[in-house]
């Protein structure tokens, strides 16, 4: 790899990262997403090269370097939990980049007709590889479906909109196609000097999959104004407690996190909402388990008489005999909804634990890994999704970063969810973008589903998403402030899934099939001697 397909690829992962925009405040425009449009151009000037009797040397080593400029950029945060386990992640990540360059430039050698079909074939293949890539994230090794392309676009309401259809996996193929569309527009203009018979299909292709893109996403937009009649709201309060991170296990602190969570949930009870909600872990000490919290929590219940949605620590006594001879440890992270009379039906446990924070990977077989962590032991995960039946609507219950993936939305969504609830905690992060990161992830899961999102957080951003995934600002609590807010929730009654709740994944599938066969093809073309003379098309 020479500097200047270093340069190139340092250029593209930087592009990425301002397009993110991981230090823009949570309620602005984002006016640099627009960056993710040409953020792929750079390196694509290597991978598809001009002058083919130069190709990208190291293909392989230069999307590597793009992806660890681009991890390294928006998951720098990481090192208010670990250092080293955020490098390793970070270079672990890159290597999807990585494949990706590298099945481009290896296409690129087998497939270089500077013609119009051609270019619309590679561009197609491409976009696939990248979405076939960014599915196997999300799933391998327990999966990191954590800022995908599509979650720069994530303020752009009218384009995300196809997500309903699609999922997440549709807008990251529109952006990736669109930039490897206008690279090969301005390689065709290059090589056949400027023709203006050239500007054909692969750049009127792309303008025109935008613009259905967005007229798709106008017209359901339009018709979400048109059904605002029929409405009815839940009338909610969202308490922060705003712990920090590095007394909240503390057991000196226990009483001093119980007291500060009565006094908000106290002054939230006298605006009359309907539920109270509380983030992930405030009662550290489970009800389940501790009968002092157990006693705490009833004694609380009688006071507001409002039921309470709240996230803790759960070990059934199931666990407890079992693990009788041994130190006690936490069984799960979990939710549960305590009604007025102070009981509960089963809670729900946590189904995706997060690596390095709530379980070591691997640490049967490498035990040394526990000392990239900062936690004293593991957590074991829940075994099925769990919907809490309130009011004639199922609430339906996301932990943590349960909200970033996309198949554990859709299962709430198939059991009847009306409506998500996100309880996190990204007191880990600190004062960070690592938690304005995690509300544009989770904005996809509303137009997936077409659910609202209430999202509670310890330490974070406490908003309401609605269900085509717009954040209103006078529905945002201070980030990182001790409070409380009240809101409510729109809810049309009773609907059905959508068609991505419906038949999840197919685009990704599908994209992933298409990637398959061009590997295939690919392998049975020879790569051409020389580039062949361009037509014009």
């Amino acid at each position: 790899m020479n500097f200047k397909e270093a340069i190139r690829a340092l250029l593209s992962g930087v592009l990425l990262v301002i397009a993110l925009g991981p230090w823009k405040p949570v309620t602005s425009d984002k006016p640099l997403a627009i960056l993710a449009w040409i953020a792929w151009m750079p390196i694509l000037g290597c991978l598809l090269p001009i002058d083919s009797k130069n190709p990208c040397r190291r293909p392989f080593q230069t999307g590597w370097i793009m992806g660890l400029v681009f991890w390294f950029g928006t998951l720098f945060w990481l090192v208010h939990v670990t250092v080293a386990g955020m490098i390793a992640l970070a270079v672990y990540l890159a290597l999807y980049f990585s494949a990706w360059t590298f099945f481009v430039a290896w296409l690129h050698g087998r497939w270089s007709a500077a013609t119009g079909p051609a270019h619309i074939g590679l561009a197609l293949a491409g976009a696939s590889a990248w979405v076939s890539l960014e599915w196997l994230r999300g799933r391998m090794l327990g999966g990191f479906p954590w800022n995908f392309a599509a979650v720069t676009q994530h303020r752009n309401l009218v384009l995300i909109q196809i997500a309903e259809w699609t999922g997440v996996y549709g807008v990251s193929f529109v952006l990736v196609f669109f930039n490897i569309a206008l690279w090969l527009t301005w390689r065709r203009l290059r090589i056949e000097k400027f023709s203006a018979r050239s500007w054909r299909y692969e750049f009127s292709l792309a303008i025109l999959l935008v613009a259905l893109c967005l007229m798709v996403g106008m017209r359901r937009l339009l018709a979400e104004q048109k059904n605002g009649d029929g409405k009815s709201f839940l009338r909610i309060a969202l308490i922060q407690p705003a712990v920090p991170q590095e007394v909240k296990y503390e057991a000196i602190s226990f009483s001093e996190q119980q007291d500060r969570l009565r006094h908000l949930t106290l002054a939230a009870a006298a605006a009359k909402p309907d539920l109270i909600i509380w983030p992930e872990t405030a009662l550290v000490n489970g009800p389940n388990h501790d009968q002092e919290s157990h006693f705490w929590l009833q004694t609380l219940i009688r006071e507001v008489k409002t039921p309470i949605l709240l996230g803790t620590l759960d070990a059934p006594p199931w666990f407890l005999e079992r693990d009788k001879r041994s130190r006690p440890r936490w069984l799960c992270n979990a939710a549960m909804l305590v009604d007025v009379n102070g009981n509960w039906e089963t809670p729900y446990h946590k189904l995706h634990l997060v690596p390095f924070g709530e379980y070591v990977p691997f640490e049967r077989w490498l035990p040394w890994m526990r000392y990239l962590t900062p936690i004293q032991g593991s957590f074991e995960s829940g075994k099925k999704t769990v919907c809490f039946d309130f009011k004639g609507m199922r609430l339906g219950p996301l932990i943590c970063f349960e909200d970033t993936f996309p198949h554990l939305a859709r299962n709430l969504n198939r059991a009847g969810a009306d409506v998500l609830i996100n309880l996190t905690n990204d007191a880990w992060f600190k004062d960070s973008p690592g938690a304005a990161m995690h509300l544009a992830n989770a904005v996809f899961r509303t137009i997936e589903n077409r659910r609202p999102l209430a999202r509670c957080t310890n330490h974070g951003v406490t908003c309401i998403v609605d269900s085509m995934g717009r954040i209103q600002p006078q529905q945002i609590l201070k980030p990182f402030a001790k409070g409380f807010l009240i809101t409510e929730i729109a809810w049309h009654g009773r609907e059905p899934a959508t068609f991505y709740g419906r038949h999840g994944d197919w685009f990704a599938f599908g994209c992933g099939l298409s990637s398959v066969a061009t590997l295939l093809i690919g392998r049975r073309s020879r790569a051409p001697d020389s580039q062949a003379s361009p037509r014009r098309q």
